[in-house]
């Protein structure tokens, strides 16, 4: 869990998740390449990213296919901080996982949407929790009082999705950069 990221996740197409995350974050895209090495595509949304090297309203995003998981996940943790915009998109593509994670900062995120609602939102941030929803299956025996990046990682992998501890080694990522529509 070396660099901050987050990541968002449906069981959907990679083609359905782009279109319902660029309407609900009300962005548009202007360029697209594809990398094999996960290395690469952070180094592409790094170099798109407002937060860091891109210009102010812009985003890098990466995109890639996990079983029947679609995936979009970001260096920024813009996009699981975004949650009036996450619930829109789970108007659209259902059951959608979120998780987001930064070890510098001691900031967690764990949440899962449905049909535009908030079943479960954990939050780690300036050492406050934030605790809404119905605790799920995986939640069973674990205190939220202690709710740490290494929860909100073991939540998102038991939906089967790949871990944050390492980074993905199977591409390709499709890596978008996106602005704000003006």
């Amino acid at each position: 869990m070396g660099r901050a990221r987050s990541a968002v996740a449906a069981r959907t197409s990679l083609g359905a998740l782009r279109e319902a995350l660029n309407q609900a974050f009300s962005v548009e895209q202007a360029h697209e390449e594809s990398h094999n090495d996960f290395f690469d595509a952070v180094q592409y949304c790094r170099s798109h990213s407002g937060e860091f090297s891109g210009t102010e309203g812009s985003e890098g995003w990466y995109f890639w296919q996990v079983g029947d998981w679609a995936l979009a996940g970001d260096v920024s943790l813009g996009l699981c901080k975004n949650q009036e915009a996450l619930r829109t998109a789970s108007e659209t593509l259902g059951e959608m996982v979120i998780c987001g994670i930064d070890t510098m900062f001691e900031y967690a995120h764990f949440a899962v949407y449905d049909e535009g609602k908030d079943r479960r939102l954990l939050i780690l941030e300036d050492d406050e929790i934030v605790d809404e929803g119905f605790p799920l299956q995986a939640e069973r025996g674990q205190h939220v009082d202690d709710f740490q990046e290494e929860d909100a990682e073991r939540l998102w992998t038991s939906y089967g999705l790949p871990t944050f501890e390492y980074d993905p080694d199977t591409g390709p990522f499709t890596c978008v950069h996106v602005k704000a529509i003006e």
